[in-house]
């Protein structure tokens, strides 16, 4: 009987948020061999390829694309499983993140979590917003970043400034159709908000930012992200159809840490800062 290795599928969703091995790999705190020998693991059980290059970038197959979609199932099943048969390990810490939390950044709450509890294990999960509202609602993370109000508890990190973006091509891109995220998403919405009425339609819909930006390479549409993502590979940055609002950064770090609390609090505020001036 063919199985999925759990700590592969962890990989495989963080690949699929980060868009990336070596962004999963940093975010994860492994090696790139590591990431890329969980893809392989995958791929020799199913049988089929999950991932292909687009030059310097990675872009899913339909088998890979089918299995992310399932990987966050499985792992959300697997996890609240875990938690309410046995509880969270008494040692393990948390981070639970949006796929457009910057890598950086959780990269940073998990530092500064192992700096202050060294030893205890970290382990991450990768949702869209509704999904880690519930998660702060259950007290089921220690560190929670999205690009959403994440309520009480929670703090303002920053306010990230969007972009359109198409292709960095010569091939002609239709200004009027665009490549978004599947819903619920915040930064759907407010991309929805800013065309109301210009006539533009959804060309193509995906489930995570290498979806996304895959087709947006692939000329199918505009996009718009956080101007962090300005270095990607084969994006261009345009002036768009429409003026773009700014997405809320929240943070909540769980009062469970006690006073580590705070400078893990004062670690994320700072790589904001570094990442964002101004924020």
């Amino acid at each position: 009987m063919r199985t999925l290795d759990i700590a592969a599928l962890r990989s495989l969703t963080a690949v699929s948020s980060f868009a990336g091995v070596a962004r999963a790999a940093e975010v994860l705190h492994v090696s790139q061999p590591t990431v890329s020998g969980h893809l392989r693991r995958l791929e020799a059980e199913l049988g089929t390829p999950l991932t292909h290059r687009l030059g310097r970038n990675i872009a899913f197959t339909s088998a890979g694309e089918e299995l992310v979609r399932r990987a966050h199932r499985l792992l959300a099943l697997h996890d609240d499983a875990v938690d309410a048969l046995l509880g969270r390990a008494g040692d393990e810490l948390v981070v639970a993140a949006s796929d457009l939390a910057a890598a950086p950044l959780v990269r940073v709450a998990a530092a500064a979590l192992q700096e202050r509890f060294p030893g205890r294990p970290v382990r991450f999960r990768f949702h869209r917003s509704e999904r880690l509202r519930a998660i702060v609602q259950e007290g089921a993370a220690d560190v929670v970043l999205a690009f959403t109000d994440l309520g009480t508890g929670s703090v303002t990190l920053g306010h990230a400034e969007l972009g359109w973006f198409r292709a960095d091509s010569d091939v002609p891109v239709p200004e009027d159709r665009l490549v978004l995220f599947t819903r619920p998403c915040s930064l759907r919405e407010a991309i929805e908000d800013a065309v109301e009425g210009l006539g533009v339609s959804v060309a193509r819909e995906a489930l995570d930012l290498t979806g996304v930006l895959s087709a947006v390479r692939e000329g199918v549409g505009l996009t718009a992200l956080p101007l962090g993502h300005r270095t990607e590979v084969g994006l261009r940055r345009i002036e768009g159809p429409a003026p773009l609002p700014t997405l809320r950064l929240s943070a909540l770090v769980s009062p469970r840490l006690g006073p580590a609390a705070k400078p893990v609090l004062e670690a994320l505020r700072a790589e904001t800062a570094r990442v964002q001036p101004g924020a």
